[in-house]
Parts: structure tokens; C-alpha cells; sequence
């Protein structure tokens, strides 16, 4: 664009036959104009008005309007004085009356000034050449000092090296690159060595394909950045697994609007009597408040009936296990635990203090667990909707995904067993100390106390962006608006989903699985049969015990005369008050005017229920594999000698020689070959 159509501060444009002068402008805002005629009347205007009126030419975005710090450098100020004494005669100090006088514009020409300019400065850090000091002088009137920082402190503008290369050789390297995606990782001399192949196969001759290996390597490197073509390959399908389009934040503004469900490996080894291994974990978790509706640890890979459990759960609600350390509704301050129990009348003073929200949309993936006709028909039943994310997109249910990794970094990374997400994260050697049900029990503790009641960053309010509040801060709010509608799911539906086995309900209890169950509730129950025979006669029947296949804390059986479920406790659990949760005074907004900080005292306590869980943990362990080292030595000793006493041979049964014989002695019994035969 030529320089008589560049728009400048301190150009005059005429505006309904009056001229004005630019002096000032807001970016992308307003401009204010003042009058040649009259210095004390302007005009402001916005931008898009301005152009209109005074045409679309646009400043050269190299030259930076504002200096990097509070004034322009020290050598651009003195230039700019320099220029304007030489080419208009104006003293460069500022208290001087008049010009100097080989610098007067009355007495000298431009030329003269100019000559004079560079013999003073011959020798100097601002020495220049006649045509430099005119190229200056120009950059000055067009931009200003702006214009003179610009050119004497040129910075580099990076350009990539690719945008010279030719059109179809980044076609191919693209393509190479692409096709890397879902491939073992190779090294960058092997891409180098199949793109000239390439070349030299569908343009042969032309001199495209005698390109320079370095200069080819570095159009590789720059079209590799941001793939990972050379890093770790999960990276980088991880990385592709991005969409490639704006994102969308997915956020959900009221209670079970949005909830994704899905399992991973939890980064823990636990023991049992057989084997070791790495847990299972599903979350449910709820996208506006990022509260977990429910949870479940799992030995193996769990499926569609799992998923039902974990639903009815999530419904119901679910109570606190005796001794395990998580907070009760009870004990939190927090939770409008009033509210909570009017909308859902099956939660107690002694369910676990966690939100109740009822979902009614859940994300899935492809997975054959979530897309089972189980889970689906007990999505179906209570009106919840099922949201399948395409193929090969965590990004569609990131929140929680990321919930996963919060796991792994703040709770698992505590416990003792942990092995780290990957095999290079490993200890050179596992040992694990923790079982499966101690692992359940942490899990409910760290929820119910830690995490429910530490500030996430995901949780921030329009108003005040600056705040980041707790899980259960933004439920009390977002209760308070829509609790959600109460649905008609019983105690009696959520165990109809239980798997059942028959047993005797004796003094003791209820013996299942290797564990003892007891109620005080079981007296009229104990020692009898649904029949009322005997115990131990032909026509006694047991009585149906419920289970939850992945809480092995408690078991339930019906009363046969009443009708009402009895709750039985595992007995092996230790008899003590569960700890309550710290009672929180922060309110959202008017009613939190502090901002939320994690309590260190509830995590000390809750890092004490750990150790405690594992030292007792590690001492099963240890007595376990003791009991097995005995086993395999005393099958693996040898036997000793004999102590019984040999049999004595009868004298005739020692080999002697036949010759001697008599075999006309009546001592010896001849038979005949017939008697042989038959």
C-alpha cells in the first residue's frame, strides 16, 4: 500500500467540510479528532465510523504502538530529537530560546543541517550514513518514535522455514506423518528416507527430489510439531484423539443435567488368599457440581449388572459402614441434610454424607458393560437418559476422566501399593499391603471428608470468577434451586437387583462368603426355618440372604412375618463412631464470603485412618505368607526312613539252583498244564 493511502496520527481529514486532525485512538474502539480551526473543539467517533469517513488504509502491524516499558529506549529519544533538529531547526534543549546556528532554517538549507547532523555525530552509537539518516527521517514521519524503535531495534520475526518449501513435498511429509498416528514410534531419518522415496517415485527428474537431507529434516521437525510423530506413541493417539474444531465446555447448570459414568485400573496393587492385582473403579460422577453420585471397586472387569448395582446406589443412597472413617449426613454442616431427607426419604442420620442428585442423563462409551440390556433396561425403568460418545472420543465425558486422574494423584499416591499409572512409574518391587475391602472403606473416607470439602477448580461462579468452591458448596446452591424430582425407588427395588443365597440364620449369625453377619434384629429368626421345622431336618428351608457382590460390609434378609428388611453388619468390622465432618461456615457467594481452602486437619485425619488400615492389613499379609511358606516346605520335605518292621521271605522263596532240587519230595505241589488252562 503505498504511503499517501497509510492513516497516521496527526493526519488532517475533512469531515462535512471542516477539517479535523487525528490525535488519538482506543484499539478496536473509538478515535477522537480535534479541529484545525478550533484546537479546543473534538470529535470522537468510533473506529468503524472513522473509516468511513476517512478510508480503510491500517497502521503496519510491525511497528508497536507503545513502548516495551514506560518510555521509549534512550537512544530512540535522542534520535528523534537529532532528526528534528536537523530537518526542522527545533533545539534539542528544551529550555533553549532559539536554534542553534548552523541548524537555523533561516540562515542554512536542509542539506546543510543534514551535513552538519552527521559530522556530529561521526563517532557516536547514532552515527549513520546520509541515506540511513533520511530513511530515518522518513520512518519518523510515518509512524513516529514507534517507528523509529521499530527500525533501530529490529526484532526478528521468526518465520517457519516450511512456508518455502514446495507445495507438494509438505503434502507428502503430511501424509507420512499422518499415517504415524496408530503406528509403533520410528525415528525421524526413517520418515526422511520414505518421503524421498516418495519423491523420487511420483516425480521422477525433477529437482524436488535432490532437496538437501538437513534441509529436509527440518521441514519434518516443523510439520511433526503438536503430532507427537516421534514421542510416545499413546501420547500421541491421545492427542489425535482431540477434535479438531472449537471446543465446548459441556458444562451442565443444574443437579444430574449431565453425568458420565466410567471405569479404569485403579493405580493401586491390593492382595487377596490368591493372587494380587489392580483393581477396577466406576465413577458416576455429576457435571455440575462434580460430585460423585456413586462408586464401586471391583476385582475384576465389572459388567451391565455391576452398572445396575452402582445405579441403585446412586438413587437410594447408601449408608455409612461402622468404623470406616467417612463422614455421616449426620455430621455435615454443609449439606442441607433436612432438604436432603424430604426429597428422598430413604436417606438417614446414618447414610454417607454425600449429595443425593438423581441423574437424568448419563454419558457412556462403547463399552459392552455400559451398553448392556441390563443397564440399559434399568436406565429405561426410572426415565434416565443414555448418551453414547463416539468412538474413540474421552473427550466427549472429559470431567470424568479427569476425575480419574485426581484419583490416582490425591488418593491413591497415598495408600501403600501404589505402582503409578504406567510400568516406568513402578517400584522395583510391589508390595502391596492393602485388601480390597480396606481399599473400599479408604475410598469412602477420602470422598465423604477430603474430597467433597477441598476447593475445584472446575466449580467457579460468573460473578466472581476469581472464587473456586467445593463440591458440596455448589450442590447447598444448586439444591437450593432445582433439588430434583423424587422418584419411586424403594428399598425393596434396589435389593430385588441383589443377587441371593440361602442360609441358616444361627446363634452367631449369618455365616456367607467366609464372614459372619449379625443384627440384633434376627432373634425371632435365629435357629428357625421359613417351614418351621427343625434346623437340621429334611423340610427346614433356609432363608434368602441379599448381597452386594462388591460391598461385602453388609448382607440383608427379610422378615418372613412383617415384611421388613434387616439390615446385617459384618461383624469383623470395628465397633467405633465413624469421625464426622468438620463443620464448614463458608457459604457460596453471600453465604461463603471467604474463599474455600483445604482443611489439613480432616486430610491428617484421614492420612491416620490410612496407616492404621494398613499396618493392620500388613499384618494379615505377612501372617499369609508365612502360613504358605509352611505349607510349601512341609510338601516339599522328604520322606524319612521306614520305622515299620519288614515282612520275614519264606525260606523256599530265595532263588537257589534248580539242579539241587528234589522233585520227588512231598513237599512240592506238581500241577498239571490242564489245571493251568483252566
Amino acid at each position: 500500500m503505498s504511503d499517501e493511502r497509510k492513516l497516521k496520527l496527526g493526519d488532517s481529514f475533512e469531515i462535512d467540510g471542516e477539517s479535523w486532525v487525528w490525535v488519538h485512538i482506543i484499539p478496536g474502539l473509538e478515535v477522537k479528532l480535534r479541529s484545525e480551526h478550533a484546537p479546543d473543539r473534538h470529535l470522537i467517533m468510533s473506529v468503524d465510523e472513522f473509516l468511513l469517513q476517512a478510508g480503510t488504509a491500517q497502521r503496519d502491524r510491525s511497528v508497536s504502538l507503545r513502548p516495551d516499558g514506560d518510555a521509549w529506549p534512550t537512544d530512540v529519544c535522542d534520535m528523534e530529537a537529532h532528526l528534528l533538529e536537523a530537518f526542522t531547526g527545533r533545539p534539542m534543549d528544551p529550555l533553549a530560546s532559539a536554534s542553534r546556528a548552523q541548524y537555523d532554517p533561516a540562515l542554512t538549507t536542509q542539506n546543510a543541517r543534514v551535513d552538519a547532523k552527521l559530522l556530529e555525530l561521526k563517532g557516536t552509537s547514532l552515527g549513520r550514513a546520509r541515506s540511513t539518516f533520511h530513511l530515518l527521517w522518513k520512518t519518523y514521519q510515518q509512524d513516529g518514535a514507534a517507528g523509529l524503535n521499530a527500525r533501530m531495534h529490529r526484532k526478528g520475526e521468526q518465520r517457519l522455514s516450511i512456508s518455502r518449501a514446495d507445495a507438494r513435498l509438505v503434502t507428502i511429509i503430511d501424509r507420512f506423518l499422518d499415517r504415524q498416528t496408530d503406528k509403533s514410534t520410528s525415528s525421524k531419518r526413517r520418515c526422511a528416507v520414505l518421503v524421498r522415496r516418495e519423491l523420487e517415485t511420483t516425480y521422477p527428474g525433477d529437482p524436488l527430489c535432490e532437496i538437501k537431507a538437513r534441509t529436509l529434516q527440518g521441514y519434518i521437525n516443523e510439520r511433526a510439531a503438536g503430532r507427537y510423530s516421534f514421542d510416545k506413541a499413546t501420547t500421541r493417539r491421545n492427542t489425535d484423539n482431540s477434535p479438531k474444531r472449537q471446543y465446548y465446555s459441556g458444562a451442565a447448570y443444574q443437579l444430574g443435567e449431565r453425568c458420565e459414568i466410567d471405569s479404569t485400573k485403579l493405580d493401586v496393587l491390593v492382595w487377596d488368599e490368591n493372587s494380587e492385582f489392580r483393581p477396577t473403579l466406576t465413577v458416576l460422577l455429576d457435571v455440575a457440581s462434580r460430585v460423585p453420585l456413586a462408586w464401586a471397586i471391583h476385582a475384576d472387569s465389572p459388567g451391565g449388572f455391576d452398572h445396575a448395582l452402582l445405579l441403585a446406589r446412586a438413587v437410594i443412597g447408601r449408608k455409612a459402614v461402622p468404623g470406616s472413617g467417612a463422614a455421616t449426613l449426620a455430621g455435615s454442616a454443609t449439606l442441607p441434610s433436612d432438604l436432603m431427607k424430604q426429597v428422598n426419604p430413604y436417606l438417614t442420620d446414618d447414610s454417607l454424607a454425600l449429595p443425593w442428585i438423581f441423574p437424568r442423563s448419563i454419558t457412556i462409551d462403547g463399552g459392552a458393560d455400559f451398553r448392556s440390556r441390563t443397564f440399559r433396561d434399568a436406565c429405561s425403568a426410572y426415565g434416565i437418559h443414555r448418551e453414547l460418545a463416539p468412538s474413540r472420543t474421552p473427550t466427549v465425558k472429559p470431567h470424568v476422566e479427569r476425575n480419574f486422574g485426581t484419583l490416582s494423584t490425591d488418593f491413591a499416591a497415598w495408600l501403600a501399593g501404589f505402582v503409578g499409572n504406567s510400568v516406568a512409574h513402578r517400584a522395583a518391587k510391589d508390595d502391596p499391603t492393602l485388601t480390597l475391602d480396606s481399599l473400599r472403606l479408604i475410598l469412602d473416607s477420602w470422598i465423604t471428608n477430603i474430597y467433597l470439602n477441598r476447593p475445584h477448580r472446575g466449580l467457579k461462579s460468573t460473578s466472581s470468577p476469581g472464587r473456586i468452591f467445593t463440591p458440596n458448596q455448589m450442590y447447598t446452591e444448586l439444591f437450593a434451586v432445582g433439588p430434583g424430582v423424587p422418584v419411586p425407588f424403594g428399598v425393596e427395588e434396589y435389593l430385588a437387583l441383589l443377587p441371593t443365597e440361602r442360609r441358616m440364620i444361627g446363634r452367631a449369625g449369618i455365616e456367607l462368603h467366609n464372614r459372619r453377619y449379625d443384627s440384633s434384629h434376627l432373634e425371632d429368626l435365629r435357629n428357625r426355618s421359613l417351614t418351621g421345622a427343625e434346623p437340621g431336618s429334611a423340610k427346614a428351608r433356609k432363608f434368602p440372604v441379599s448381597f452386594d457382590p462388591y460391598n461385602a460390609n453388609a448382607v440383608w434378609v427379610r422378615h418372613p412375618e412383617t415384611g421388613v428388611w434387616i439390615e446385617c453388619w459384618d461383624i469383623a468390622l470395628r465397633e467405633k463412631t465413624a469421625p464426622m465432618v468438620a463443620e464448614i461456615d463458608m457459604k457460596l457467594l453471600a453465604r461463603y464470603p471467604d474463599a474455600a481452602i483445604d482443611d489439613p486437619d480432616r486430610r491428617r485425619e484421614w492420612i491416620d485412618h490410612v496407616e492404621s488400615r494398613e499396618r493392620g492389613d500388613k499384618r494379615k499379609r505377612t501372617q499369609h505368607k508365612r502360613e504358605q511358606q509352611r505349607l510349601k516346605v512341609e510338601a516339599q520335605r522328604e520322606p524319612g526312613p521306614s520305622t515299620t518292621t519288614p515282612i520275614p521271605l519264606r525260606q523256599w522263596a530265595k532263588p537257589v539252583d534248580i539242579s539241587t532240587i528234589d522233585w520227588t519230595s512231598p513237599d512240592i505241589d506238581l500241577a498239571q498244564a490242564e489245571e493251568l488252562d483252566s
